[in-house]
């Protein structure tokens, strides 16, 4: 147990070396010691011995003892709030987090502030270990130079990922501005779909504007690769011959007047990869302290997140020009960023789609026509014929056993624009 004194009702813990000091310098004071004697033995000059005789006389054992001595530093956390902090990290709410992020919610929901290098030492010395990914060993890729301006380029991609914490993969689509790392649209479908980009181009249309130019890989939503590059001829090699167009690639490129660039690698449009790590980091958590545990909620209340995100993560732009382009009024998003498909309808007006049937719902049955099946989020179903537009009834599926086949995305949006009501199903 180490020694200590009481000094003006302070309790001051002393180490050997310390005690040590105290009690040479009173032995000089009341000669035990020489000035000599007492300085060889502490290792100091007799001119010191001197002074601390002088102030041990004047103000008492307090004047050999350290000011600081049996107190605690001025960065050291009282043990109630280290036994808090510990407790909250291994909490159901928190335990998923990386010191970071883990940092920043203390000062936003709990109103805990501490330093990061602080908060480390508390939560090593209690055993438990940043849930950060680390960079794995491997190829390094260099990364090229951010655009100049805002909305120059945007980066589009989708991430599978059990987002809310319950053992089910989503699709997370997602644009991302190249020049200041901003999240421009989020939007959560069942699987990766051309109806979950559309939307997040909804969101970014509405907001800033039309970019310059969109960058994504050659998944078979943006490009139809109907002839591998390795198999073109000299001739189309020298002419530069194009990939074909999607319908993204159509309503983005000739309806809208965006460029479409095609990246050939992952590490090409890296921004975003880098995104998907830091959002399965941080979404699941930020979904399961607002009590959102679906799609749909998520998808409502996601532009909170990214105005968080944008505010702690996005840089300046080198330019100071945006270079988005004002939408204007001669657009019907919610028309344009429908998907469409060509159908020809029987003799009772009805048509069918991956296995489902369908009826156009006018007076006058449109029978042996071609028509334009749409459907959105925002629209729901409908047939185009004539330059009109007429709403759909969903009748049944063709074949029961085929319904497997149906996308995900296509039997959440009939639930959701038929059923909702709470009608039974017709043979669905």
């Amino acid at each position: 147990m180490h020694p200590y004194v009481r000094i003006g009702g302070m309790k001051y813990v002393m180490s050997k070396e310390t005690a040590g000091k105290v009690a040479y310098i009173q032995g000089a004071v009341e000669g035990k010691y020489t000035v000599d004697e007492a300085a060889r033995k502490l290792k100091l000059s007799a001119r010191r011995v001197k002074q601390l005789k002088k102030a041990f006389r004047e103000q008492g054992i307090s004047a050999v003892i350290h000011g600081n001595s049996g107190r605690h530093p001025v960065n050291y956390t009282d043990e109630k709030l280290r036994a808090n902090i510990i407790a909250l990290k291994k909490s159901e709410k928190y335990n998923e987090t990386n010191f970071t992020h883990f940092k920043e919610l203390l000062a936003e929901n709990e109103c805990i502030q501490i330093s990061y290098t602080a908060l480390c030492s508390i939560l090593k010395g209690a055993g438990i270990v940043s849930k950060r990914k680390h960079r794995a060993e491997g190829k390094r890729f260099k990364r090229r130079k951010r655009r100049s301006a805002f909305g120059e380029m945007l980066q589009a991609d989708a991430s599978s990922y059990d987002w809310f914490g319950n053992g089910i993969r989503s699709s997370l689509h997602g644009f991302i501005d190249d020049a200041t790392g901003k999240i421009t649209g989020l939007y959560f479908c069942q699987n990766e779909c051309l109806m979950g980009y559309l939307e997040v181009l909804r969101q970014t249309l509405t907001k800033y504007g039309l970019p310059l130019e969109i960058y994504a890989d050659k998944a078979g939503i943006f490009v139809v690769n109907t002839k591998k590059e390795e198999f073109w001829t000299p001739e189309e090699i020298l002419a530069g011959k194009p990939l074909d167009k999607t319908q993204f690639g159509t309503i983005v490129e000739e309806r809208l007047g965006i460029t479409m660039i095609s990246a050939h690698t992952p590490q090409a449009k890296g921004r975003i990869e880098r995104l998907w790590g830091t959002l399965q980091d941080r979404l699941p958590i930020w979904l399961k302290l607002n009590n959102i545990t679906d799609m749909e909620q998520a998808n409502k209340k996601l532009r909170l997140f990214i105005a968080d995100f944008n505010k702690k993560f996005s840089v300046a732009a080198e330019g100071s020009e945006s270079s988005f382009v004002p939408l204007g009024d001669d657009y019907d998003l919610d028309k344009l960023l429908a998907v469409r498909h060509q159908r020809v309808t029987d003799n009772c007006g009805c048509f069918s789609f991956q296995n489902l049937t369908f009826q156009i719902e006018t007076k006058k049955p449109i029978v042996k026509k071609k028509v334009q099946f749409l459907f959105s989020q925002k629209i729901g179903f409908l047939a185009f014929y004539n330059n009109e537009y007429f709403s759909v009834k969903y009748l049944r599926l063709k074949k029961k056993e085929a319904h497997i086949h149906t996308p995900d995305v296509i039997k959440l949006l009939i639930d959701k624009i038929y059923y909702a009501d709470g009608h039974n199903r017709q043979a669905a």
